[in-house]
C-alpha cells in the first residue's frame, strides 16, 4: 500500500480487484456447467446401436402389417354395406 492512499482508495481497489476477480470466477463455472450439459445430453453421444432408416421402415411395415388400421384407404368404418345411406339421429330436446 502506498503511503499516499487513504483508506478509501485502498477500499475501492480491493473492491475492483474483488469484482473482476467473481466476474472471472463466474464466466469460467458458466463455461464449465455449459461443457457438463452439454457432455451429459444424450444426442452429443455416439452409440453403436443407432437406427437407420431403413431399419425404421421395416420397424413399421412389420408394424402395421399386425394390425387393419392404416391411412392408405383401405379400412372402412360402419356397416359393410356401402349401397345403404347411412341413419342419423339427433335427440330433440
Amino acid at each position: 500500500m502506498a503511503v499516499n492512499e487513504s483508506r478509501i482508495e485502498a477500499a475501492r481497489r480491493r473492491l475492483r480487484i474483488a469484482r473482476y476477480s467473481i466476474g472471472a470466477v463466474a464466466a469460467a463455472a458458466f463455461a464449465l456447467f455449459g461443457f457438463a450439459v452439454r457432455d451429459a445430453h444424450p444426442a452429443t453421444h455416439d452409440s453403436g446401436s443407432q437406427a437407420t432408416t431403413s431399419d425404421v421402415f421395416s420397424e413399421d411395415s412389420t408394424l402395421q402389417d399386425d394390425s387393419s388400421f392404416g391411412f392408405d384407404g383401405g379400412g372402412s368404418i360402419g356397416s359393410a354395406d356401402s349401397s345403404s345411406a347411412p341413419s342419423v339421429q339427433s335427440g330433440g330436446s
